[in-house]
């Protein structure tokens, strides 16, 4: 079957990119380079801040948006503190070269957010410690009869494993994380109509 010239090129243009895809592709590239820098500990926020300047004046003011939004999608009610740290001085130092006037609004719902992490962390912790204790009581009874009969048993291994597989345990824990994973979700949201 012979094809028409228009068909042939059609195929011939099948996998290329467009001029626009390809400088979108190049810009991406390099937006990731100086994120990837940052967070890898090759650069600080100022050079963060530069970078991310100079690809501004490159590709225009949006790639800071790009590079905040990419941040914030990587915030986590688990992330570390310092992780933590790192990624809201990065979000509050591009918006620095947005000249807006939102920066104690970010700044603000970063916070909350901080304070989401922190107290999603002491509520688990909480939740373990009283799980724990009850648990510890009943296998000091186990261990010891155990030990009458000649064996020995790891109370401590066995108290975490049958805490983590406890039903009480993981109904609690779908609901603390659905409803903490909804206020993070809503934060996000917020933030990212302040960008």
């Amino acid at each position: 079957m012979d094809l028409s010239p228009l068909a042939r090129e059609r195929l011939a243009r099948i996998g290329q990119l467009s001029d626009a895809e390809q400088q979108k592709l190049q810009r991406d590239r390099e937006l990731e380079g100086v994120l990837s820098s940052y967070f890898t500990g090759g650069s600080d926020a100022e050079k963060l801040w530069q970078g991310t300047k100079a690809l501004s004046d490159t590709h225009g003011p949006g790639i800071v948006r790009e590079a905040q939004e990419k941040i914030i999608g990587t915030l986590r009610l688990q992330t570390s503190d310092d992780d933590f740290s790192k990624r809201k001085a990065a979000i509050l130092a591009l918006e620095t070269l947005k000249g807006s006037d939102r920066y104690s609004a970010i700044e603000l719902i970063l916070g909350s957010i901080d304070a989401l992490r922190q107290r999603y962390g002491e509520v688990i912790r909480q939740a373990l410690d009283q799980l724990r204790g009850q648990m510890e009581d009943q296998m000091r009874g186990a261990a010891e009869q155990a030990r009458r009969q000649g064996m020995l048993v790891d109370t401590e291994g066995t108290i975490e494993a049958s805490i983590k597989a406890a039903p009480e345990w993981q109904e609690f824990m779908s609901r603390h994380d659905t409803s903490s994973q909804q206020t993070l979700h809503d934060y996000v949201d917020r933030l990212k109509a302040l960008l």
